[in-house]
């Protein structure tokens, strides 16, 4: 996207790495980076710390609109792999919300979350969706709305899915690639699994320095992966990258069964690994990225204003004028020009006041529909919902409540797999917007109770 300005900030334990990148018409430059290091121990301390560092690199560099997307360490976040009914696609954050105590051990008011869809097989009606969650309690201290960078900050994720963003920036990456990176730092080790462009695998180990063998603790790992791709994977492409990678360079290149990727920075122009991740938090604030991560509530997020938006044009605009007026040399030239522009912008304004008339009619239309629509819902017999929901549900699912009006309705029972309901009634030709009410909960029997509402078409 031409002239979007964009900064990524990675924070590990022991350091702050910020790269700054800018769009134009020649294409993508890295405007400034930087490395700070963290010598607090104390969290408000330590938050404190990389703000000051922020505000340094933002004044030094003069950066005043560009957005900011801040990585988070692995370890401070649950990742779940979840597979779930191809029907709960189109409200997957909601089913997610309702039942999220089946996935992680914390209540839902304290935590914020986000979801990708990682795999989709129609064959077998099913989802692989990847699960972030993290603490508010991690995230909040960033967020003060009255400093520059809480006020200025687009999307929250971690340092694996913002590294696979950088690596599917570079050229000669397939798209249908698979390979592993190894992130090694001075504490932990960071293992991920990528297969066309998207995070399949993540494992955060904590180092043991006193009675651990680094070397082989990573060929431990390498092989949990080899058992996750199955035998039919061939040789394991490896990614190393981190602080302490060259600790196992020589450990790697010996092994016939993997081939270790060269990292080559040359078109990104990092000089250092440690700035791959923050590279690939910035690439969000310009372009689609594989990994779209967001651990920031939307509500929380920073609005682009359209004043940003009109002055891009406006920039684009003049460009083009003064380049025109500088060819041409000529004052007859830019006088035509700017007729010409002053017509379309007329021609332009009737065409926006005819599309908006278009749509003023097309509410009214709609607000009629529904109100056809409504009459008609309130025709539907009770006895019609009750044979289709006989009809739908199968044997072995109890009903206990049974709540009906003109607007929808509602079951309450119990069930041995209450999320299969969900696609068995939605494709109900009567039945539409089927979904939970309230969170799945286990009777001592092992059943699952439910309560499901639902609408009459």
């Amino acid at each position: 996207m031409y002239f979007q300005a964009s900064v990524g900030i990675d924070i590990e334990s022991n350091r702050v790495s910020l790269v700054y990148l800018k769009a134009s018409l020649k294409g993508l430059s890295l405007a400034a980076h930087a490395i700070y290091p963290l010598e607090k121990e104390d969290s408000e301390e330590k938050t404190a710390e990389i703000r000051k560092h922020v505000h340094e690199f933002l004044r030094k560099h003069r950066i005043s609109s560009a957005d900011i997307f801040l990585g988070i360490q692995r370890d401070l976040t649950i990742l779940r792999y979840i597979e779930l009914p191809l029907a709960v696609k189109e409200n997957l954050r909601g089913t997610l919300l309702y039942e999220m105590e089946k996935y992680v051990p914390l209540p839902v008011s304290e935590i914020y979350f986000d979801c990708q869809i990682i795999a989709e097989d129609k064959e077998a009606n099913k989802l692989t969706v990847l699960l972030i969650v993290v603490k508010k309690e991690f995230i909040d201290p960033y967020l003060d709305r009255d400093n520059r960078l809480g006020a200025g900050i687009s999307g929250i994720e971690i340092h694996s899915t913002a590294l696979v963003n950088y690596l599917s920036y570079k050229p000669k990456t397939p798209n249908a690639d698979t390979y592993a990176i190894v992130s090694l730092g001075s504490e932990h080790l960071e293992l991920s699994l990528v297969k066309k462009r998207l995070l399949h695998y993540s494992r955060h180990v904590k180092i043991d320095k006193k009675g651990g063998n680094l070397q082989r603790l990573v060929l431990e790992e390498l092989e949990l992966f080899r058992k996750t791709l199955g035998t039919e994977q061939g040789r394991l492409e490896v990614v190393l990258c981190g602080s302490d990678a060259d600790s196992v360079v020589e450990l790697l290149k010996a092994r016939e069964d993997i081939g270790l990727r060269p990292q080559e920075h040359s078109r990104t122009g990092i000089p250092s690994d440690i700035l791959a991740p923050a590279y690939g938090l910035a690439l969000k604030g310009i372009q689609k990225a594989p990994m779209d991560i967001n651990l920031l509530p939307i509500g929380l997020r920073k609005k682009s204003g359209k004043i940003r938006y009109y002055t891009k044009f406006v920039l684009a605009g003049l460009f083009i004028l003064s380049m025109l007026a500088w060819g041409g040399n000529s004052i007859l030239q830019q006088k035509r020009l700017s007729d010409n522009l002053d017509s379309e912008i007329k021609k332009l304004s009737a065409e926006v006041a005819n599309i908006n008339r278009t749509q003023a009619k097309l509410k009214e239309l709609e607000k009629k529909i529904d109100a056809i629509n409504a009459l008609r819902q309130r025709h539907v017999p009770v006895l019609t919902v009750l044979r289709d929901l006989s009809k739908e549900i199968p044997e072995g699912v109890w009903l206990d409540r049974l709540a009906f009006t003109d607007k929808g309705g509602e079951i309450e029972g119990y069930a041995d797999s209450a999320s299969a309901l969900i696609p068995l009634l939605t494709a109900s030709s009567l039945l539409k917007d089927v979904a939970f009410l309230s969170p799945i909960t286990k009777g001592k029997d092992g059943k699952e109770r439910f309560r499901i509402g639902f609408k009459v078409r």
